[in-house]
């Protein structure tokens, strides 16, 4: 039986099903007669691998399906040595139209997670009978290829999203942070350690949630006993500041999550509030900011996972030098419990990671690498969060 969990995003839990008639047209019970509606489900996952997608349309003159071919299984670390090759890997299939208005394709991407992008006549589109989240600035669809049993749904307790809204006196407007709380907490009493997550440039605050499946996954890691139970915030990355004339600067998001959203999460949640007990880690551009947030912050952070920095880990940027921090390796030994540092081994930021590291991970530092199978894809990045996840809180 498909998993529920494959096609699940915010907007849309549980697809509705009808039996379907000689015409494959959904049948329903309206005012007592069979009725035809269409409710279709436009990503079905196949017993051999494959997905089967469909868009409506029976006056278009051409519908294709692009996506990209060699992210994830069907990578090579051989990728990595052109940094032009994340941009260019995609293949634009044409589908074919049938009688009942459906175009249809049959790809073979490999598992794991996939965008994809319908285009129409020549204009890209939106399937809204298929499973679609946020990312790239904007709604794009996606497929979500059984791989990991942990990103999937199991007979297990499961915990609880809540959307948080506080005012930010940095951007002078409303924020909204997502929270995880695990199944106890509701009964418990206890307080939790608590995780803040940063998505990648061009998401927002719902993605870890939406594509990446950290609700998930913590629900199944907590049940096996791989994971401590614990609490996970994720805010918006982007931090514009109003200058009052039409115009807006880039704030700085430590300002925000320590001095607004943090405060504002321990009022309102049952979480442990010394640094052992936080963790702060993100994807891509929310690695930087991870960076900033933990290794800038010892003093409030003590766990920091890093997956596929854009900046790779240098000692100083134009906004932050570590130089201090990494001078004394038994200080920062003693001082960080968790540095984790995650890359897919097809990504062009991958050597430069390993570059960067290795004079500091010489020198005594205690900080761990690990690459993945994959490109600058969610893959890499559920992965990589699952396994910080299981070091963390011990």
């Amino acid at each position: 039986m498909q998993n529920q969990a494959n096609n699940m995003h915010l907007l849309s839990f549980d697809p509705v099903n009808y039996p379907q008639d000689d015409k494959g047209l959904r049948m329903i019970k309206y005012d007592g007669n069979d009725t035809p509606f269409v409710a279709e489900n436009c990503a079905v996952y196949n017993e051999d691998g494959t997905a089967t997608l469909k868009y409506y349309a029976p006056k278009a003159k051409q519908v294709q399906l692009r996506y990209r071919l060699h992210n994830y299984k069907f990578s090579d670390p051989e990728y990595r040595k052109d940094p032009s090759f994340y941009s260019k890997d995609y293949v634009v299939e044409d589908m074919e139209l049938k009688d009942d208005g459906y175009w249809y394709i049959t790809i073979n991407p490999g598992a794991g997670f996939h965008s994809i992008y319908f285009i129409q006549d020549g204009v890209p589109v939106i399937n809204t009978h298929g499973p679609s989240g946020y990312d790239g600035f904007s709604v794009r669809n996606f497929i979500d290829i059984p791989d990991d049993p942990d990103t999937e749904l199991h007979d297990v307790s499961h915990g609880s999203l809540t959307r948080e809204i506080y005012f930010s006196n940095v951007t002078h407007r409303y924020r909204c942070a997502w929270v995880y709380t695990p199944a106890s907490y509701q009964t418990s009493g206890k307080e939790y350690p608590v995780v803040y997550i940063q998505h990648g440039g061009m998401q927002d605050e719902v993605c870890w949630f939406q594509s990446g499946k950290i609700d998930m996954i913590l629900d199944n890691l907590i049940a096996k006993g791989e994971a401590e139970e614990m609490i996970v915030v994720c805010n918006n990355g982007y931090v514009m500041v109003d200058q009052g004339d039409g115009t807006y600067t880039e704030g700085r998001l430590d300002d925000v999550i320590i001095n607004e959203c943090m405060p504002y999460i321990e009022s309102r949640y049952r979480v442990k509030k010394d640094r052992r007990s936080r963790a702060v880690c993100g994807l891509s551009m929310g690695g930087g900011h991870a960076r900033r947030l933990g290794l800038a912050h010892p003093d409030v952070f003590a766990n920091v996972g890093m997956f596929s920095s854009g900046e790779c880990f240098p000692t100083k940027t134009y906004d932050v030098d570590f130089t201090e921090l990494f001078s004394d390796k038994d200080k920062f030994n003693e001082y960080m419990d968790v540095v984790y540092v995650t890359c897919g081994d097809a990504d062009p930021r991958y050597d430069k990671t390993v570059a960067d590291l290795k004079p500091l991970q010489e020198s005594g530092l205690n900080i761990e690498f690990k690459g993945y199978k994959g490109q600058h894809e969610w893959n890499v990045w559920r992965y990589s969060a699952k396994d910080f996840i299981k070091k963390l809180f011990k």
